[in-house]
């Protein structure tokens, strides 16, 4: 009897591994769905790049598409070398299953960014989740530089008022003030540069009382150190004003500071599009294309503004509310594509929407927190038991991040800011529930791939194949990245879906921005 288990388990294993092949030649005799794709990006020199092609079926029940993400969340700036590979049913019925990942912080709270399809938290010390692990592991914290971006071959990074590439010092921190929030985008380095000096924000009167200016500085990889004499630069009305979010449409490069002002470098020149305002809140969160504009995450108001190059629009009710909750001090913080869909993560309550482009409509997923019941007799979670903080909003609840990859999305929470928590403070989270903020997700959608892409000076072929069950992702004749589609998803491509026309390097991620691109429906 001792013996029997090890036996059966053998030649179990035996029959799986034998099975394996023939299941793999199975998926190969499906028919298939292949989309190649030949670009040239260019030189790199920030710009988004954008969609690569979408096309509906002909029975009009899905829409199939790729490309690459325009979107920067508070602080963080998507992967702009990541592709995207989606298929969305448009009926806009959708299942999703979340699960929790190890904490990586004892914070309450914590931010996401992800490079090379690795998904790193940035506070309470620098880790990247390993998912064959499902563990946070700690990594060198770069000197502070905690922002980097993908620059052709090279590494971009930010962080302590100093720009890097390839390690090496590119823009030092200046002798006065601080360099804020940088931004790389069509050629040029862009930057706030801020000395508050001695009071509150207020009007500027000269640099001596203090300042705030934008600078859109000329540079390229080539270029070896920025040459700030050469720096386009313009003076903000207000003292102390900086950015939560930086965004890209088209030639523009545009930025909302944290007092309401919009601005917008095109052509070598800054302008004022919103005059910024201290007595009257107005600010932006996030940015991220949608098709033809730039959507943007607002406070107060929780909804999205559009920006269609020339002027911002309110969309109201984008995203609805959810009921019972109140109207005021709302906040669109985090804005994300997966599969093919928007979705959006809104301040106090921690509230997790996902939009349909085809159906037009709003579906509330989740709270990303399960704690307190919500109330429109209250503002934020925790105002009265918060009543003697000295931050009285402290416990509203964020969703910090939404950040893809490969077929998952990761999602982060937070309260205000990430701090430890005291329980001789903040008994009313004891004993376990401070822990829900500084918590990361899992969540997997049928119909979405993502894949760190390999930088080609010249063209380079991207082939998207749908097959059986599966979804898989090519470059130059390399598999970079594979999921299963799930059924009813994979029952359509078993029967191989007749398409109508391919729109080629137009999509939901914008228009194609690299010097050509040419594609085929492949066999």
């Amino acid at each position: 009897m001792p013996q029997t288990l090890p036996r059966l388990i053998a030649f179990l294993i035996g029959l799986v591994v034998l099975k394996l092949p023939s299941l793999a030649a199975a998926v190969e005799k499906e028919p298939a769905t292949k989309f190649r794709v030949t670009v040239d990006r260019g030189e790199d020199i920030g710009q988004s790049f954008g969609s690569l092609f979408e096309v509906k079926s002909a029975d009009g029940s899905l829409v199939i598409g790729a490309g690459f993400q325009n979107l920067f969340n508070t602080r963080y700036r998507a992967d702009r070398h990541a592709v995207q590979f989606f298929v969305r049913p448009t009926d806009g019925r959708r299942s999703q299953s979340v699960s929790p990942t190890p904490r990586p912080n004892d914070l309450c709270g914590t931010y996401l960014t992800g490079r090379d399809e690795i998904v790193r938290s940035t506070y309470g010390g620098l880790k990247a989740y390993d998912p064959a692990t499902n563990v946070w592991k700690e990594e060198p914290a770069g000197g502070g530089l905690h922002e980097s971006m993908r620059v052709g071959d090279g590494l971009l990074e930010f962080g302590d008022s100093t720009a890097k590439y390839e390690g090496k010092t590119i823009l030092p921190a200046p002798s006065r003030g601080s360099y804020q929030i940088f931004f790389y985008a069509n050629g040029h380095l862009c930057f706030y540069h801020v000395n508050r000096g001695e009071g509150p924000y207020r009007a500027f009167v000269n640099d001596a009382d203090g300042y705030s200016k934008l600078y859109a500085c000329p540079w390229t990889p080539s270029q070896g150190e920025v040459d700030l004499s050469k720096a386009i630069v313009l003076t903000l009305p207000v003292v102390g004003e900086t950015t939560f979010a930086w965004g890209q449409l088209g030639r523009q490069i545009v930025t909302g500071s944290n007092i309401g002002g919009f601005y917008v470098f095109e052509g070598g020149k800054w302008r004022m599009l919103l005059e910024p305002n201290i007595k009257v809140s107005y600010q932006l969160y996030s940015t991220m294309a949608l098709h033809d504009r730039l959507v943007m995450g607002q406070y107060p108001t929780g909804r999205l503004f559009e920006y269609d190059g020339k002027s911002i629009v309110d969309r109201t009710d984008w995203p609805l509310q959810l009921e019972g909750v109140s109207r005021s001090a709302r906040e669109a913080q985090t804005t994300v594509i997966y599969g093919g869909e928007m979705l959006v993560g809104i301040w106090p309550w921690g509230e997790l929407w996902r939009y349909s482009p085809d159906t037009r409509k709003w579906t509330f997923l989740q709270r990303m927190f399960d704690h307190p019941s919500i109330s429109d007799k209250v503002v934020h979670p925790y105002d009265v038991e918060n009543q003697k903080g000295e931050v009285p909003n402290q416990w509203g609840q964020r969703v910090t991040s939404l950040v893809t990859s490969g077929p998952e999305l990761f999602i982060s929470t937070s309260s205000k800011d990430p701090r430890t928590w005291d329980p001789d403070k903040f008994p009313f989270l004891a004993p376990e529930k401070w822990k829900s903020y500084g918590a990361v997700y899992r969540m997997t959608t049928t119909g979405h791939l993502g894949a760190a892409t390999k930088w080609t000076k010249g063209p380079t072929v991207f082939e998207f194949e749908l097959r059986g069950n599966r979804m898989a992702i090519s470059q130059d004749g390399r598999r970079i990245a594979e999921t299963t589609l799930s059924a009813p998803l994979a029952e359509k491509f078993r029967l191989k879906p007749a398409l109508q026309d391919v729109q080629w390097g137009h999509g939901i991620y914008g228009k194609f921005a690299g010097t050509s691109i040419q594609g085929e429906v492949a066999e």
